[in-house]
Formats: C-alpha cells, sequence, structure tokens
C-alpha cells in the first residue's frame, strides 16, 4: 500500500553472525538474475527465507519491506565445514545438519539464499543438506546460489548481503578461509536433486549465478 510503513524483517540468527561489520573492503556486485527472485513478491506477502551466512544489515533491511522471517544459519562458520562428512552416511549426516540448521519444525521457506555455500561442501555433505532442507522448502521454493564454471575458478573468502534486488553488498569474511570443493552447474544440480536451475548467468570472474526452483517430481 502507497505511504504505509516498511514491515519489520524478524532475523533468528545462529552462530557469531553480527549486524556490524567495518567499512573496509566492502565491495558491491551488480545482480541481473537477483530481481527475478523478488519482482512478484507482494508487499503483503508473508514470507520464510533461509539465508545461508549471517544476519548483515543490508539483507536484514532488504527484506523488511515485507512481511518476513529470515532465518540465518550462519553455516559459513559451522564446524561442519572443516569436519565434512569424516565417513558418516548420508542419513548421519542430515541429522548433523539439521541439528545445526535449528529450522522451526513448521517452517517452509519461499526463497533461500545459498550463497557460494555448496562450494564449501564436499559430494556427500551436499546431498546430505539437500536431505535435510527437503522439509523445510515446497514445491515452488526458489532459490538463489553461485557455482562455478570450470573447477579451476577459484573463490573469494567473503559474505553477501542484499543491498538492493539488483545489487548485493560484499565484505570479507571473519574467519578463514574453509576447504573448497568446486561445484559445476551440472554437478550442483545432480547433488541438490530437490532443485532445478532455472537460470544461469557467467560472471567476469568465472562464477555462475543461477536461479533455481524446488521440483519434487524430479527427485
Amino acid at each position: 500500500m502507497p505511504g504505509a510503513p516498511p514491515h519489520r524483517a524478524v532475523a533468528s540468527t545462529l552462530g557469531n553472525g553480527s549486524p556490524h561489520a567495518a567499512a573496509a573492503g566492502l565491495r558491491t556486485q551488480q545482480s541481473l538474475l537477483f530481481p527475478e527472485l523478488v519482482k512478484k513478491i507482494k508487499p503483503e506477502q508473508r514470507l520464510a527465507v533461509f539465508e545461508a551466512g549471517s544476519a548483515l544489515p543490508e539483507t536484514v533491511e532488504f527484506f523488511s519491506q515485507f512481511r518476513c522471517r529470515l532465518h540465518c544459519a550462519s553455516m559459513f562458520a559451522d564446524p561442519i565445514l572443516e569436519s565434512q562428512s569424516e565417513g558418516l552416511d548420508k542419513n548421519e549426516l542430515a541429522a548433523r545438519l539439521t541439528a545445526a540448521l535449528r529450522i522451526p519444525a513448521d517452517t517452509r521457506f519461499d526463497i533461500c539464499l545459498f550463497w557460494d555455500l555448496p562450494n564449501y561442501f564436499d559430494d556427500r555433505l551436499l546431498r546430505a543438506f539437500d536431505q535435510a532442507m527437503r522439509p523445510y522448502i515446497r514445491p515452488g521454493t526458489r532459490a538463489h546460489a553461485f557455482t562455478l564454471r570450470t573447477l579451476e575458478t577459484s573463490l573469494v573468502n567473503q559474505r553477501y548481503g542484499v543491498e538492493q534486488a539488483h545489487m548485493f553488498r560484499l565484505r570479507p569474511s571473519r574467519h578463514a578461509q574453509k576447504r573448497c570443493y568446486p561445484k559445476t552447474q551440472a554437478t550442483l544440480v545432480n547433488l541438490l536433486p530437490s532443485f532445478d536451475v532455472n537460470q544461469g548467468m557467467l560472471l567476469p570472474d568465472g562464477r555462475l549465478e543461477v536461479l533455481l526452483t524446488a521440483n519434487f517430481e524430479t527427485v
């Protein structure tokens, strides 16, 4: 409604995420695909949004224009990135991830912001992540992620925030760079079977920005 005050985005923050960050090192990155993710959202629509990282102030501010609950998992700081599979089977890994994610049981996410998290999971852990997330998504849930054009492309150790629909705010991570398990788009589709890739955009640094939609019929 024109002239109505913005809604408050309620962020549930896990781990060591902080809304305060030093200005040094802040950069922006234009997105041509993220507007497609949010353009059909109506201001009065109730949303549940999964944020793989921490609750950065610009992301909270952006989603405050909607009736939104923002669940920030802080997975980039979770010890599971150090231990990875540890010889556990997929069900054991999924249970461990479910405990780490701490998502309320009745949650069904409309939007998932995976960023480049899949590139920090080995193959078995990413399959387990798909299994752990599935109870909290629905057919039609949309997601955003970064994959790599080739396995030789390197990843920058950074955090992502949504400044505007077409602009991300990037800042250096406060944690040491974790070991990477690079994923091409084809690998991501294979290891994250609850989602289909709908659109992809090659970025100058060799990453691919992709939009995904949950499709349980393919699982």
